[in-house]
């Protein structure tokens, strides 16, 4: 059988969305339904995206940053790489059809900068858009505010008219290099199990240079020539080699990002206030693609303690700038290892909401308003927040489709599929484009 993608590393044919997606006549996870909505799906994102633009946000010239579009690329991954690129094309496909104002510029916008920027935060804003018309309200893309300029968002309901400027903010580069390390650190020990056919439970150090990749590598050759297992301790982050393939349940985790990420959160905060003044009132929406979630020890504080520092940070903004009424910090999409269920947590000046979507991804979104409220504002930011996990259903409903997404796919789009480990450094734990 013809293999598509070897012809794109060939340079014999670009890449496309029927590469990236695959031909639905192969995939055995699909459904007679699902093999009708993909062939869609490749033709509309074809046509929205432009011929040649994933080429070009694939495989970036040099010096430019391409976003990450591999967990859209079903052919390769398979069936929660499919509701992803589902729900990509949902998003964009409801603004087209119905002709929201503005969604011509985000297209154009998004053909002419193939670069992990401009799809962040363009498919951020297109997933926001959706959310808003999904809780009754007209929209606005790009708005041209008072003073010149486009802004981001405008949202009508009832009497309450709402701009919301976006921001998505992704990881520095120390943390990138951070990062870096520790997957490559998690690749070593992947390279050992298969040699020395054993498995491995515990922590990844913080620094794991040449002398833990020695030490490692020394740990599981004792381990599969005597069948006992062998501990390492590097740096106080512990690791033992064990003869044998991993059970269900064994944890390879890796190390917080000790640096701290408030100024810069803040910092990014601080620059759309700037740039929303003649909004006259405005919220800021900011999403995270990796500076926070999941590895800093932020990430990890249940929802209250969350909202409770950011609302203690946000103080300052809101004495500096009246004309923003609320900030919304959302992270972006993760695929959790453990199972955490939905919730809700208001406090005195706000809510905070964990819900999971198709594909068992899992989203935060803590929404945070000065001291002074408007009601009908508030209740729709709250309720984009709180509606996420049945957008996709609705969105394929208006698309014509039936059934939602679990129509589509024989996988169990709502239930994570079993994992054996659990890894913070990349895979498992890569923030997809929200």
């Amino acid at each position: 059988m013809k293999d598509p993608w070897r012809d794109v590393e060939a340079g014999r044919r670009q890449l496309d969305w029927a590469v990236a997606i695959g031909d639905p006549a192969e995939a055995e996870y699909l459904t007679p339904l699902g093999r009708e909505v993909a062939s869609q799906a490749i033709a509309n994102l074809d046509a929205f995206f432009g011929p040649g633009w994933l080429q070009r946000a694939t495989y970036p010239a040099p010096g430019t940053t391409g976003p990450t579009m591999g967990p859209y690329f079903a052919s390769l991954l398979g069936a929660p790489a499919f509701v992803a690129a589902i729900g990509l094309w949902a998003r964009l496909q409801v603004l087209v059809n119905a002709q929201v104002q503005g969604i011509g510029q985000v297209r154009k916008n998004l053909r002419a900068n193939p670069t992990a920027e401009e799809f962040r935060h363009h498919i951020a804003l297109a997933r926001l858009a959706v959310l808003a018309r999904q809780a009754g309200a007209r929209l606005m893309l790009e708005p041209v505010k008072p003073q010149g300029g486009p802004g981001d968002l405008r949202a009508v309901r009832a009497d309450s008219d709402v701009f919301i400027e976006v921001r998505a903010l992704g990881p520095d580069q120390a943390f990138r290099a951070h990062n870096q390390r520790i997957d490559g650190a998690m690749m070593h020990l992947q390279v050992l199990e298969s040699r020395h056919d054993v498995h491995w439970d515990g922590e990844v150090p913080t620094e794991p240079g040449l002398h833990w990749k020695e030490t490692v590598a020394a740990a599981a050759a004792e381990a599969a020539a005597t069948g006992v297992p062998v501990e390492v301790t590097v740096d106080v982050a512990t690791l033992t080699a064990r003869p044998g393939p991993a059970p269900a349940g064994a944890q390879i985790s890796g190390p917080l990002w000790g640096a701290d990420q408030g100024p810069r959160l803040l910092q990014a905060l601080m620059n759309k206030a700037i740039k929303t003044q003649s909004a006259g009132a405005a919220w800021l929406w900011l999403e995270d693609a990796g500076a926070l979630w999941p590895l800093t020890a932020f990430a990890r504080d249940p929802l209250p303690q969350k909202a409770e520092v950011l609302r203690r940070a946000l103080d300052p903004l809101f004495d500096g700038h009246p004309h923003v009424l609320g900030v919304v910090l959302t992270s972006g999409e993760m695929r959790l290892g453990e199972s955490l269920d939905d919730a809700t947590e208001t406090h005195c000046r706000g809510a905070a909401f964990r819900r999971t979507m198709p594909g068992s991804l899992v989203r935060e979104s803590i929404v945070v308003h000065r001291r002074l409220c408007v009601p009908g504002q508030y209740a729709l930011i709250t309720e984009m927040c709180a509606g996420e996990p049945a957008w996709l259903d609705l969105a394929l409903a208006r698309l014509g489709v039936p059934g939602g997404v679990a129509a589509l796919t024989t996988w169990p789009v709502r239930q994570a599929p079993t994992a054996g480990r659990q890894h913070f450094g990349g895979g498992l734990y890569l923030p997809t484009q929200s």
